[in-house]
């Protein structure tokens, strides 16, 4: 009986040892996910950065173009007005 006391002793420290060692094992792992994670949703912040300067810059284009029109409009109403008024 003496010699399974240090036995059954010895299998549970190597027991705990084992599940210590998953749990520390699994620790990191999380971390890892974790840190993919953050990368992942930095990358994506990055690529969505880009898009609404795209999304600006062609707005800004357009607001522009909008009121080049808004001056040939007007100025090509102004010369159908003179035109009307000559007949």
């Amino acid at each position: 009986m003496e010699q399974e006391k240090p036995n059954i002793s010895s299998i549970i420290q190597w027991i705990q040892l084992v599940v210590l060692s998953v749990g520390v094992g699994g620790f990191f792992v999380d971390i890892g996910k974790r840190t993919q994670q953050l990368d992942k949703t930095n990358q994506d912040l990055s690529e969505l950065k880009i898009i609404v300067q795209d999304l600006v810059k062609a707005q800004i284009q357009i607001s522009s173009n909008d009121a080049t029109h808004k001056i040939m409009l007007e100025d090509l109403k102004a010369r159908v007005v003179e035109l009307e008024r000559r007949k």
